[in-house]
């Protein structure tokens, strides 16, 4: 496995990219998101969004369940040992973001890793 780092449009909103889940996650606006970086781990989009309180990483698969294997390498490479102790996998992200929009996501599956900042 192996985590790429893929470049970012300037003009590129995670708004726009996840309306549902960025709303779930941050509200109605944006203004607390300090960091985007998005990556890829084969077919599994990663999207890390650090912000002033908290940092969130997003697992998205267009066409399948995100495998166990595939969160814990993402975990490994982009957490500290200390980070890795405070995470928190939100299992029913996918759920309440899909409620919130009223209808079904554009994805098989969607992972949330919260990190609370100290």
């Amino acid at each position: 496995m192996k985590l790429i780092e893929n470049p970012i449009r300037l003009n590129a909103s995670l708004h726009k990219m996840l309306p549902y889940t960025m709303r779930y996650l941050f509200g109605q606006h944006n203004g607390t998101v300090k960091t985007f970086r998005l990556y890829t781990l084969g077919s599994v989009h990663v999207h890390y969004v650090e912000g002033f309180n908290k940092t969130d990483v997003i697992l998205t698969q267009e066409t399948r369940q995100i495998k166990q294997a595939e969160i814990d390498f993402i975990v490994d490479k982009l957490f500290t040992p200390e980070q890795k102790a405070q995470l928190k996998i939100d299992d029913e992200a996918k759920a309440t973001v899909e409620a919130s929009a009223k209808r079904k996501l554009p994805f098989k599956d969607i992972v949330i890793i919260e990190l609370a900042n100290a």
